[in-house]
């Protein structure tokens, strides 16, 4: 490692753009190094398809709960990747600010294709893609926004090609109310402070593999051939100043947690750098092999620092114990077809509270709930379609990268699940947590009462079911004559791939105190009821509402997609 201190800002090649906003054109501009996708692109890129329950199979680690009674998935959209003259490209990061997601692609092996895409995720119900903006002369591998209105983001390119080990790439745009800016035009006559992009073509490093915000500043790492370096941006002589550097072989990944820098290096293993005045290496620990020009990650868990290992999984290491201290080894789905080795590879790990999540390509995304020893608590394998290799976690929220797209989920929680009711409706304190089977049939006559998280995969009352807290049905629900569903909290039922129907029948009854989410129709026949209970509910219905003569809809409800 060496380190360096700059005493005069770097290179840049400045690339001007105007600042005047306009609406997207229905053509595509190509203008300069980038092209804004048209009004079409942005309409048929977003896939509903299979937004709803997600199923996922619970791995038993012999002390663990049963992950369906822990959490519950669902997915909200999926997002399909750009193509850049014919080729497609793969989503490589993500980053959420606000209301706005914001994705960036390239091109594996050595074509430098990418693209950028900010989605509008202030509706849970309708993401929006609202601006791509693609590029034929460079890989967009990272970005972040900032609380500055920038989007700043590095990759590679061979553009001005300054030879092996110089080309890494950085680069920002100024937002527009969260937006990348809808025109782009290259103009190297206005003055660099009035431009909307910049450029800075030909830095250290073969491909600039990640980029993190820092106490106002930027912290690129670049990969093979390449280093960690500070940058001030907007710079006062170029794009990017560099402050401090210190140059590190086989760079693979960052992050940053309050004033320390942790670092993956294929050649230096995991080392964490006090930020208080430059890069200051505080510790060092060795690390298991990293496959060449393979993608790893690492984030942090509390004070331990979470490394992807491939094959062998995540790795869970102290700075303090200057050691690794436990292991989550790769698992596979108990369906799954036989999957190679070379496909099944934890490639990134993410992290929010407790939860951990694990993207291990062709094996999929694995999802875990650990104690304070470090031992998973509960664990399930989504049941997604595609690889994962990629993940990123903000609050509720997964992002999941494949070769096919993002993938936008949401976990549901135990902590989360409500646990309330009007005091006439449930009492639901005294309800024991649902642990049976995924396929639960209420027999006549009986009662049966849950609270929590409850999973399902069909579900079929015949007598009265009780039930607070956050109830998940990933295929059928059957209300039978004479049937009572009593449901405190939320409910969902189904996805858009399988448009599974709720038929309330005659002499049926389901009471909700919360939320309905139903991906398919629903049905409420002659003598069945569907009645909400109190104040403040709220049903969501993708399919047809039909209530036929005799059927009864009562109390009071928002109807959030305008079915009733």
């Amino acid at each position: 490692m060496n380190k360096r201190l700059f005493g005069f800002s770097l290179s840049a090649i400045l690339l001007f753009a105007s600042c005047e906003k306009n609406s997207i054109s229905d053509e595509p501009s190509q203008e300069s190094d980038f092209s804004i996708a048209d009004a079409s692109e942005l309409s048929s890129a977003i896939d509903f398809n299979e937004t709803g329950v997600i199923g996922f199979a619970s791995i038993s680690n012999n002390r663990n709960s049963d992950a369906s009674t822990v959490f519950g998935i669902e997915q909200i959209a999926s997002l399909e990747a750009p193509e850049v003259d014919g080729v497609k490209l793969r989503a490589t990061h993500v980053d959420v600010k606000g209301d706005f997601a914001y994705v960036s692609y390239n091109k594996e092996g050595a074509t430098y294709l990418g693209a950028i895409d900010v989605v509008d995720i202030s509706d849970k119900y309708e993401p929006i893609l609202i601006n791509r903006i693609k590029t034929n002369v460079a890989d967009i591998n990272s970005l972040f926004a900032d609380d500055n209105g920038y989007l700043v983001f590095t990759g590679a390119s061979a553009k001005n090609n300054r030879g092996a080990g110089m080309r890494s790439l950085m680069g920002y745009f100024n937002l527009e109310r969260g937006n990348l800016p809808s025109t782009i035009v290259r103009d190297v006559t206005e003055s660099r402070i009035d431009s909307n992009y910049y450029l800075d073509f030909g830095n250290t490093g073969n491909a600039g593999v990640h980029i993190l915000p820092f106490d106002g500043h930027a912290v690129s790492v670049t990969g093979d051939a390449g280093s960690i370096t500070q940058f001030m941006y907007p710079g006062d002589l170029t794009a990017f100043d560099g402050i401090t550097t210190e140059e590190i072989g086989d760079l693979r990944y960052a992050a940053i947690h309050n004033n320390t820098l942790a670092v993956l290096s294929g050649v230096d293993g995991l080392m964490n750098f006090d930020l208080t005045d430059g890069f200051n290496l505080t510790s060092q620990i060795s690390t298991a092999a990293l496959t060449a020009e393979s993608k790893r990650t690492i984030a942090w868990y509390g004070d331990n620092i979470l490394v992807s290992e491939g094959t062998e999984g995540a790795g869970i290491y102290s700075f303090e114990n200057n050691s690794k201290v436990s292991s989550l080894p790769l698992k596979m789905h108990p369906d799954a077809a036989t999957i190679s080795t070379e496909d099944a590879v934890t490639n990134a790990v993410s992290t929010d509270g407790n939860y951990v999540y694990m993207a291990n390509g062709g094996a999929g995304l694995d999802i875990l709930k650990l104690g304070e020893d470090l031992t998973p608590l509960a664990e399930g394998i989504a049941e997604i379609e595609g690889s994962a290799n990629f993940v990123q976690a903000k609050g509720e929220y997964i992002y999941v990268a494949s070769g096919k797209g993002l993938k936008i989920l949401r976990i549901i929680s135990a902590e989360d699940a409500p646990n309330n009711s009007p005091e006439e409706f449930l009492n639901c304190s005294e309800y024991e947590t649902f642990d049976g089977n995924k396929n639960l049939t209420i027999t006549p006559s009986s009662t049966e009462s849950y609270s929590g998280v409850m999973n399902v995969k069909n579900l079929n009352v015949n007598g009265t079911l009780n039930f607070c807290g956050t109830l998940m049905i990933e295929k059928s629900a059957n209300l039978s004559s004479g049937g009572e569903m009593n449901v405190s909290g939320a409910m969902y039922l189904g996805n858009n791939r399988s448009a599974e129907n709720l038929t309330i029948t005659s002499g049926s009854t389901l009471r909700v105190n919360g939320l309905v989410e139903i991906h398919g129709d629903l049905n409420i026949q002659s003598n069945g009821k569907l009645e909400f209970v109190g104040e403040g509910s709220k049903i969501y219905v993708g399919g047809t509402v039909k209530v036929h003569d005799g059927g009864a809809l009562e109390g009071e409800f928002e109807d959030l997609n305008d079915r009733f």
